[in-house]
């Protein structure tokens, strides 16, 4: 198959196959010049100070099983990163960063502050992702995210 690619330089693909970038990067190191080995178990407790992450990757955090939006809501609360008003307005997606409420909505208001949404006692206990938790994610906070203002 390479002969016949290597004799039809006009082929979409001959560039992929035989025109391949230089094996260097910009900085002039190859590619795979650090070939340490790394233990990336030890990164993981190294970064993982946070009482709420678990010091070894390999265990299911509480809620792994739930429905894939919830459990990735409830990933969203933990990072601060989700399609609040607050980030939508920042990334130009909608007119104003504001709540329902009036205040800013970011994640933390949302979860702590907001007193049309917010979880009673506050972000730590959502992590236990309990009966409670996984009700509000699913009603209370989808709702509260997903209302949207009109759009820029």
């Amino acid at each position: 198959m390479l002969q016949i690619m290597e004799a039809r330089p006009d082929w979409p693909m001959y560039v992929d196959v035989f025109e391949l970038p230089s094996p260097r990067l910009a900085s002039g190191s190859a590619i795979w010049s650090d070939m340490t080995s790394v233990d990336t178990t030890e990164q993981w407790r190294e970064v993982s100070v946070d009482k709420h992450h678990t010091s070894d990757p390999t265990i299911r955090l509480p809620g792994f099983d739930l429905p894939c939006h919830t459990w990735s809501l409830m990933n969203c609360f933990q990072t601060g990163q989700d399609p609040c008003h607050a980030n939508l307005h920042k990334w130009s997606l909608v007119q104003s960063p504001s709540c329902d409420c009036g205040q800013q909505q970011t994640m933390n208001h949302t979860v702590d502050t907001c007193p049309l949404a917010k979880f009673e006692g506050g972000l730590n206990p959502l992590h236990k992702v309990d009966n409670d938790a996984v009700i509000w994610l699913e009603s209370t906070a989808t709702a509260a995210l997903t209302h949207t203002h009109t759009p820029v």
